[in-house]
């Protein structure tokens, strides 16, 4: 139609929506109500519905368009990519008019009030590309996870019913295979795998409830058809297994057992893990109990206490905890504070909580704790002005059973200020960025209406880029004066004191000193000074930590590959060429290799930065720019999971990069080439051999001249440049033995100008994972 829009009876998603839009408080800043928005289908055929109306989107080509789009999240994607993701890497040459015209069209359907309003609000373009600016609510996929979430969040309450409902309505959701429209498309894969999996452990979540409440034989039904459709997942047969036998069918569970015994080991060669064994040998001993999946919060707790020692060193932290005892003594005189603990991931926010709430403890101060995201989910479906639903009255009425909590906010804090009197309290609140925005809304209310009474509030949060959360940092620190500690890196001092603590007993002065501190300079550099990364890298042996053997521990591999899995494949791809040239951004090398286009420079850096797999660093020297460096860990994990082959394509376009700039180091260009294996001709390798040679000699290198002429002599048929190379290399040994001598009498080591440091070149040398 030409007007862009089909008349429909409305999406399967519309009921729940409308009923959203009612409930659903927007900030009036925030301009349109939520229902003004377009939503978008993904979870099945490509749809998009304005009110009960959708949209006609087009050829296949154009929804493919949108759906690339949708899937970068808000950020921007360039008109070459576009192509290049369109037509999977050979786009036509009216490929560019192609994408402006399906762009044009979009606009249209999705914007059809543009014309009158000026610039578009939806799908806008910049230096950067074209940006598609629709709210994650807009996005059935997005609701998805998010009715997920509150499903965990219910049954980890024990509030089984509901728990059930929001599982059963987020599964609702899906109208077959998601992002059908590109299944074929390079790009799609890995959204559709990622939600896949959250399709199976949603599933898996549903089933868990249903034993819960009972219900094996329904229970049954949704294992059944988990383990059919993906027949190795164990966790699905686990669950399968317990249904079964919970239904009285013993006989069937262990021949379930059975079926999936064979095809771990016919497929993968693989025998059933802890987990799945573990629910075999329970039919066996016929004392299988219903899952425990999720602990209840019905009445939350201190953690339980753990052996002296068992938390492990806290060091590097000694003036956030003078800071704290200052505002414990305070809050013992009557007087409410907040502490706002930020950082990014493994700083040890929550081990200073725990510091915390031992300290608290000692001093006679009851302890709560709560988890942003497990303990306290948001409850849709209840009226926005109902006080019973405010998390933070619910946590502490659970400590206080007999609070009112009739009437408004107000005379609830009065009943729990009451409350409070009794005995101070400390109330630590973990992952405040993961809080759905009702109960930042209500945290922000009790920081107005708790005062002057004995509590320390204390929340940690990462910091991330949502504005929702800076509002209620701000609201915090104006209406509760909060203390703001951000935790930053640890200092090789402290690094120094970590590696004491895990290290044989020594005495400083005695030999072993300056070894273990200069371990601690490696190991700082190496972990970024995250205190979570350096512990673990700890555990290794001594000499597995740093250097040429160093290995990358499985935990941390485990956590940068799940930060890594956030970027798109371009963003994957420069972080590859960076990690081969040595770790540090080379623009114009990049360029040259095709790694980037100038265009998306800026977007890829940011979402390399946010992602902390590039950092900047400013260079002390007067007049000289910083530079992008990657993390030695992150370059350790790029550089191991690179295939051979890929590596040596890397390295074989970096070495002709590079010779197409100006005033590169020989040396550098035949690195890259010798890696580059059976990519580069002899030819090439040996006259890159000797010019790398050549100018070592010049720069008085004369031991790596030396290598470079033997390697050109072990490559060279010609028995001319054999010859040559060995008298060249003969030259440089001879030139190497002077410069001893004349060390050795004058009694001075020979300072001959050099090359860049080692670590600008090139390495092969691969890490292994424990």
């Amino acid at each position: 139609m030409s007007s862009g829009v089909e008349e429909h009876r409305g999406p399967p998603f519309s009921r729940r929506r409308k009923r959203d839009s009612r409930r659903r408080h927007i900030h009036p800043a925030e301009g349109e109500r939520l229902s003004d928005h377009v939503r978008f289908g993904l979870l099945g055929p490509l749809e998009a519905w304005s009110g009960n109306v959708r949209l006609n989107l087009g050829p296949p080509k154009r929804r493919v368009l949108l759906l690339r789009l949708l899937v970068e999240n808000g950020h921007p994607v360039s008109a070459d990519r576009l192509c290049d993701d369109l037509w999977e890497g050979h786009p036509p040459a009216g490929a560019v008019s192609s994408i402006h015209s399906h762009i044009s069209r979009l606009r249209d359907v999705l914007e059809p009030e543009r014309a009158l309003r000026g610039q578009g609000t939806v799908l806008v373009s910049g230096p950067a590309g074209y940006t598609l600016a629709a709210p994650p609510d807009t996005r059935d996929s997005n609701r998805f996870e998010e009715a997920v979430n509150r499903s965990r969040g219910l049954l980890a309450r024990g509030r089984l019913v509901d728990a059930q409902s929001e599982v059963e309505r987020g599964l609702s959701l899906w109208r077959g295979t998601p992002l059908t429209d590109a299944a074929d498309h390079a790009f799609a894969a890995r959204e559709i795998a990622r939600l896949e999996e959250i399709r199976m452990a949603a599933g898996e979540l549903k089933a868990t409830v249903l034993l819960q409440q009972g219900e094996p034989e329904k229970a049954v039904l949704v294992a059944e058809d988990l383990a059919t459709r993906a027949p190795l997942r164990e966790a699905a047969w686990a669950l399968l297994m317990r249904a079964l036998y919970l239904a009285g069918r013993s006989a069937e569970a262990l021949r379930s057992f059975e079926t999936i015994r064979m095809l771990l080991s016919e497929e993968l060669g693989a025998v059933p893990g802890p987990e799945l064994s573990g629910v075999h040998m329970g039919v066996l001993r016929q004392d299988l109990p219903a899952p425990a999946y999720f602990r209840s919060h019905a009445a939350p707790a201190a953690p339980a206490p753990q052996p002296a020692g068992a938390a492990g060193p806290l060091v590097g932290r000694a003036d956030e905890l003078a800071r704290f005892d200052e505002l414990l003594s305070d809050a013992a005189q009557g007087n409410t504070r907040w502490v706002l603990l930020s950082g990014e991931a493994g700083i040890g926010k929550t081990r200073l909580a725990e510091e915390f709430a031992s300290r608290s403890a000692d001093a006679a101060f009851r302890v709560v704790w709560v988890r942003c995201g497990l303990d306290i989910a948001v409850e849709e479906e209840e009226e926005e002005g109902d006080v019973r639903v405010h998390p933070l009255s619910r946590l502490l009425s659970a400590l206080y059973p007999q609070i009112r909590i009739e009437g408004g906010p107000e005379a609830v804090a009065r009943d729990l200020a009451e409350r409070l009197t009794e005995q101070p309290t400390i109330c630590l609140i973990e992952d405040l960025h993961r809080a759905g925005p009702r109960f930042r809304r209500s945290l922000g209310m009790y920081a107005r209406l708790l005062r002057d009474v004995p509590m320390v509030v204390v929340c940690t949060t990462q910091d991330a880029d949502d504005v929702g959360l800076r509002e209620l940092l701000a609201v915090l620190v104006r209406q509760s004066r909060a203390t703001l500690l951000p935790l930053g890196p640890l200092t090789v001092a402290d690094v120094h004191e970590l590696l004491k603590r895990h290290s044989t007993p020594f005495t400083p002065g005695l030999p072993g000193t300056d070894l273990h501190q200069r371990e601690a300079a490696a190991l700082h550099r190496r972990g970024e000074g995250n205190p979570f990364l350096i512990t673990e890298i700890l555990e290794l042996p001594s000499d597995r930590r740093t250097g040429p053997d160093a290995q990358l521990p499985a935990s941390v591999s485990r956590v940068l590959r799940a930060r890594m899995d956030l970027l798109d494949d371009r963003v994957r791809k420069m972080l590859e060429a960076v990690a081969v040239t040595g770790g540090e951004l080379d623009v114009e090398l990049l360029l040259q290799m095709r790694t980037i286009t100038r265009e998306e420079l800026l977007s890829i850096l940011d979402a390399s930065v946010i992602a902390r797999a590039l950092n900047w660093e400013d260079d002390t020297a007067p007049g000289r720019p910083g530079r992008y460096l990657m993390p030695d860990l992150t370059r350790e994990l790029v550089l191991h999971d690179l295939t051979p082959a890929r590596r040596q394509v890397l390295h074989a376009a970096a070495a002709h990069g590079l010779g197409e700039l100006r005033k590169r180091h020989p040396v550098h260009i035949a690195r890259h080439l010798m890696a580059a294996g059976p990519l580069v001709a002899r030819d090439e390798l040996i006259d890159a051999a000797l010019r790398a040679g050549n100018r070592c000699a010049e720069d008085d290198q004369h031991a790596e001249a030396a290598l470079w002429f033997d390697h050109a002599s072990a490559m060279a048929d010609d028995p001319g440049v054999r010859a040559e190379a060995r008298h060249a290399a003969d030259a440089a040994r001879r030139q190497l033995a002077q410069l001893d001598r004349l060390q050795q009498w004058t009694g001075h080591p020979c300072d001959p100008a050099g090359l860049p440091d080692d670590d600008t070149w090139p390495e092969d040398s691969e890490p292994r994972v424990s």
